[in-house]
């Protein structure tokens, strides 16, 4: 309540010194004293394996409600709530008799930690707002998006925070957030956890003594933090630093260029961006035991990459290399976010490593006119040999190959609110000799399909 009070206070004090600076002009005219939003997303997904592994499908239903009340000196109440079901699926509860595993990508459509459920429901945002000319706040359940906790990489429940978040942009070419958190609750889960008991939701893999980690329910971690400052130079150079701190458990910093160049007669613009990030564990790592921490407080890992492409109105084409090194693995709970690695192809993470080499190209192309967009991923990955590599090859990943097809189709001239979203996903062993059947069950040899219908109303 103390904390409350104060943030309250800071608020009240803030509006009133900056009573004069308005963000909107006042509408005489009348006005609706609720916003609102309706969406809907279905989603299909199925996984196929070149071997006899498990093939699972299924389709899920979403439905939300976002309600907001019209600002007040500033001020406006912001809540949502979002059910989700399940339309039909294969046997998500049944083990691939071959490896013994489960499922990892159709339960993701649901619950993870009662996938037995075929309906359940959650408040994903329910916050106060306050905003001015430079100034936003936010307090409460919220969405976020920072480039270690963010959305992910869909499915029908993206991740959303509990806490405090300030924002404030003193001019064109600067913008600074902050962001303290205290509770989360992940993609595909339908609760709300404290930070350290988030942790371990999602599949543990094996700890760096070589058996399976022991963290989930063993992480003490009350918040993190995120800083970020971003700005625009006179050259049109963009530079964002970011840093990431994990309560008892590590803090990581991010430095992150990117540039578009004129060329000379044409109407391409080169693209380039460089990115340098360093992880250190700290505290006890998430736990005083050993076999029981997230992370080694003695780790010390950093991430290189680099960007150059090509862009024009229609079209983009990027070339992308990331290299991972360091002492220990680079860690970031899947629970939380996607990596914001130049190389991220999405449906997968290269986290849980010591050492990576990655290589990827990304292709986009616009047809603005009819709404349609065509974009494409390609890549390498090489990873430690997870046979020999146990401590630094966390979830025992081979080196893979992976392709990414997917296109885009907002109607223009009908069907306003409606947009369509199809993803072809392949994903190949790279890796020579013996291959385990864990090796390659929920990781590579398979084509993986997504369809996404969205379906959004909104009023004033």
């Amino acid at each position: 309540m103390r904390l409350l009070t104060i943030i309250g206070a800071f608020l009240v004090i803030f509006n009133t010194s900056n009573s004069q600076d308005k963000t909107e002009p006042e509408n005489t005219q009348a006005d609706s004293p609720i916003k609102g939003k309706i969406g809907l997303r279905s989603f299909w997904m199925s996984t196929n394996y070149w071997e006899d592994f498990k093939n699972d499908y299924a389709l899920g239903q979403s439905a939300y409600l976002q309600l907001q009340t019209k600002e007040f000196k500033g001020f406006s109440i912001v809540g949502k709530y979002t059910v989700f079901g399940r339309v039909m699926s294969s046997n998500l509860l049944e083990r691939d008799p071959i490896t013994g595993n489960f499922n990892r990508y159709e339960v993701g459509l649901f619950d993870v930690r009662n996938p037995s459920d075929d309906l359940f429901g959650k408040i994903e945002e329910l916050q106060i707002r306050y905003r001015s000319n430079k100034f936003q706040a936010v307090l409460g359940k919220m969405d976020i998006n920072t480039p270690f906790i963010n959305p992910q990489d869909g499915r029908l429940s993206p991740t959303y925070v509990e806490g405090l978040r300030l924002q404030f942009q003193p001019d064109s070419k600067n913008q600074f957030s902050a962001d303290i958190i205290g509770r989360i609750s992940p993609r595909s889960t339908s609760e709300w956890f404290d930070i350290g008991e988030s942790i371990g939701i999602y599949p543990v893999g094996q700890s760096e003594f070589g058996q399976p980690s022991k963290y989930l329910g063993n992480t003490s971690s009350d918040f993190f933090g995120v800083l970020d400052w971003r700005h625009r130079f006179n050259s049109g150079l963009q530079l964002q630093l970011n840093n990431t701190y994990v309560d008892n458990i590590s803090n990581t910093i991010l430095s992150q260029l990117n540039k578009d160049w004129e060329l000379k007669d044409s109407n391409n613009k080169l693209v380039t961006g460089l990115q340098f990030i360093v992880q250190n564990g700290i505290g006890e790592g998430g736990n005083p035991d050993p076999e029981k921490r997230f992370k080694n407080p003695n780790d010390l890992n950093y991430v290189v990459g680099g960007r150059i492409g090509i862009k024009n109105e229609r079209s983009l084409l990027y070339f992308n290399y990331t290299r991972m090194d360091g002492r220990g693995r680079f860690l970031n709970p899947r629970e939380w976010g996607r990596d914001p690695f130049f190389t991220f192809i999405p449906r997968e993470r290269n986290e849980g490593y010591n050492f990576v080499d990655a290589f990827s190209t990304y292709y986009q192309r616009d047809w603005k006119e009819s709404g349609l967009q065509f974009y494409g991923y390609a890549g390498i990955h090489l990873l430690p040999d997870p046979g020999s590599n146990i401590e630094v090859n966390k979830y025992g990943f081979p080196s893979y190959a992976q392709m990414n097809l997917a296109g885009k189709y907002t109607p223009q001239n009908w069907g306003k609110g409606l947009d369509f979203h199809l993803i072809l996903m392949s994903k190949t062993n790279l890796k020579s000799g013996e291959m385990r059947p864990q090796w390659i069950y929920n990781k590579v040899n398979m084509i993986h399909v997504n369809f996404i219908l969205n379906y959004t109303i909104q009023w004033n």
